[in-house]
């Protein structure tokens, strides 16, 4: 597959680590309070000569939200913040109990009463305060206020997206212009995060909002063939509301994207898929890939093809 080239070079400051050798593109922090485990470049594989494969599963604990905390635990350190909050499905709260490790700022966190074991082990091990409850969101947001900690609830922060902004300029340098871009939605943070990474690169490729059966508030609008499950594979997209729902569909629309809604069924054949490859990944990142194949079948003309598999499997 032939690269294409962009009409402008990509500045790195080579003396920093992780997201911060794009220090330049982002809000700035003071250096001496950047935060990293050399998250961010991550390898790109090629799964057939249109699809390329961002293997965000392999950043330092295992998801894309290391690049999302990486910049926020920095922000609440040159605040000089003692004390945060956040709420989470699992990997949120991995990736923030080991940025505020480095800090030494106390995490309190809030999850669902059925997380993965091993994800409440990583939280734990690294020191955050856990807090199981029915009502993860709310519970974090009346403690937060409460005794008043920075809430660092990504898709009410400010600077919630900042950090991903690096992954737009990862694959302009290695892959040059990309058409279109496959990635699971559950807040939007992310999605937010890429495509004002990819304004300021001047140009933008189609996204493509993949969301599941069970929980679809965005990709729904763009797709509705599908037939709605219970519960899915995919269980870190558990956003049903989200303060992000309009500007993650203005992105898409103005992109000339779409969004993909999958079943239990079309994850599990396309987590096979990967598994032949070689590849394991979340059950996340093959709904990523299921949409693909669902939106090839649907007649939908793409190009050169970016699928984004955000965490490893647990």
């Amino acid at each position: 597959m032939a690269k294409s080239k962009l009409a402008i070079s990509l500045f790195k400051n080579k003396n920093q680590k992780g997201i911060w050798q794009f220090s330049s593109y982002l809000a700035p922090i003071e250096s001496s309070f950047c935060l990293s485990l050399d998250e961010g470049n991550t390898p790109e594989v090629h799964f057939d000569e249109q699809v390329i494969l961002k293997r965000e599963d392999q950043n330092p604990t295992g998801s894309l939200k290391d690049r999302g905390m990486a910049y926020l635990i920095s922000r609440a350190y040159q605040d000089g913040l003692k004390n945060v909050v956040l709420s989470s499905s699992g990997n949120a709260a991995i990736s923030a109990a080991n940025y505020c490790n480095l800090a030494k700022i106390n995490l309190f966190t809030f999850v669902s009463l059925t997380i993965k074991e091993e994800k409440l082990r990583k939280i734990t091990e690294k020191g955050a305060r856990v807090f199981q409850t029915l009502r993860p969101v709310s519970e974090a947001i009346k403690f937060a206020h409460q005794n008043h900690y920075l809430n660092l609830r990504p898709s009410q922060n400010d600077f919630g997206s900042e950090g991903y902004q690096t992954i737009a300029f990862e694959l302009a340098g290695s892959q040059g212009r990309i058409e279109d871009l496959f990635l699971p939605v559950s807040s939007g943070v992310a999605l937010v995060g890429i495509a004002k990474g990819f304004k300021k690169l001047g140009f933008m490729p189609r996204f493509h909002a993949c969301q599941s059966t069970a929980v679809h508030p965005i990709a729904a609008i763009f797709d509705d063939d599908f037939v709605s499950e219970q519960e899915s594979l995919a269980d870190s997209l558990v956003a049903k509301f989200t303060p992000l729902k309009d500007e993650a569909i203005k992105i898409i629309k103005e992109s000339g994207g779409g969004g993909w809604v999958m079943s239990n069924q079309e994850i599990v054949v396309a987590q096979k898929k990967l598994e032949r490859e070689g590849i394991e990944t979340s059950t996340e990142g093959a709904l990523v890939l299921a949409a693909f194949f669902k939106a090839q079948e649907k007649g939908v003309i793409l190009g050169k093809t970016v699928c984004l598999l955000t965490g490893k499997r647990y």
